[in-house]
Order: structure tokens, then sequence, then C-alpha cells
């Protein structure tokens, strides 16, 4: 619904009403007319409507243009989905690379320990205003895949003394427990 706030202000200025006429005429605030064009927030459904009927325009016109626009949305949905799988399975294969292998010493399993804090850490940081659990679906998958592909390829008992397992539930508890973190400002 970005584009609301663009299409009524296009029709305003064509039918040369301003802001304050269109509040009257719309029995709405000057204030949320404002807010509407500036894509502060989405208007509800009601002043849509009342807004529609004050520039004698159809609410569905409306929608469709705003959802022909939609496109380029699905675009960067598409983008996000790719670059979290491929976040995710980096995540997974670095940490299986630095405790599970067969080289893995160590210093390895410590930056493996680090690296399953600092990560969660910083993503519930930038993601403050995310649910707990949308946070851990799209950040969390690849530790929980890692979990189950070292329970079905490799043993237990490797999983758990190489640490990644450990490790990897750590990750996961900061991510979804990252709300209760005191962060400065």
């Amino acid at each position: 619904m970005k584009l609301t706030g663009k299409m009524v202000y296009e029709v305003r200025k064509q039918k040369g009403i301003s802001q304050e006429e269109l509040a009257i005429l719309a029995k709405v605030n000057l204030r949320t007319i404002q807010r509407l064009e500036n894509e502060i927030n989405e208007p509800r459904d009601t002043t849509i409507n009342l807004i529609c009927e004050a520039l004698q325009i159809d609410q569905n016109d409306l929608k469709s243009e705003v959802e022909e626009d939609d496109s380029g949305n699905l675009i960067q949905k598409l983008i996000n989905v790719i670059f979290l799988i491929f976040l995710n399975v980096t995540i997974a294969s670095f940490i299986i690379y630095l405790t599970v292998y067969n080289n893995a010493n160590t210093y390895s399993r410590i930056g493996a320990f680090f690296l399953c804090i600092l990560l969660p850490y910083f993503i519930v940081s930038l993601t403050r205003n995310s649910t707990s659990l949308m946070r851990l679906i799209k950040f969390g998958t690849g530790f929980i895949l890692l979990i189950v592909f070292l329970l079905f390829q490799v043993k237990i008992a490797t999983g758990i003394f190489s640490g990644a397992i450990p490790f990897s539930l750590i990750g996961l508890s900061i991510l979804f427990y990252g709300d209760s973190i005191p962060f400065k400002k």
C-alpha cells in the first residue's frame, strides 16, 4: 500500500484540491491526509473509502494500480529468500568444517564457538524489531539443518564431542532469546 499515498497525491493535484479541502470533503483529519501522502503509515480501509469518495475515484482502481507495482516487491522478496538460504548454508558449512572434520583442532573449534555466539548476536542487534520466532526461522535454519545433518550423517557422539551440536544450540538460543539481551544505545 506504499503507492496509495502517491496515487492520492496525483489525483488530488489533477483535480486541483488542496489537502485541507480534501480533509474537509473526506471528513478526515488533515494530518491523516498528510501522513498518507508522505507514506508515513498505511491508512485503514475506511479512511481509503472516504478519501476515494471525496476524490470521486473507484477504490478498486486504486488497489489494482498499487498491486500492479508489487512485482518489484516480489523480486525483492525472492532476492531476500535466496540470500537467506545462502547465508544459512554458509553458516552451517563453516561450523561443520571448523568442528567435525579430521583436521579440526582446538583453535578451529574455539573459532566455531565464537562464530556461533557473535554471528547470532550481530543478527539480533540488527533485527531488534523482529519477533523471536521469525528471527529463528529466517536465520536459525542453518543451525537447525546442521543439527539434523549431524544426527543422520555423523554419529551423535561425534557431533556432540566435536562441539558442533552444542555450538549450534547456543546460536539458536541467542537468536530466539535475543530480545532479553541488553544492548547499549
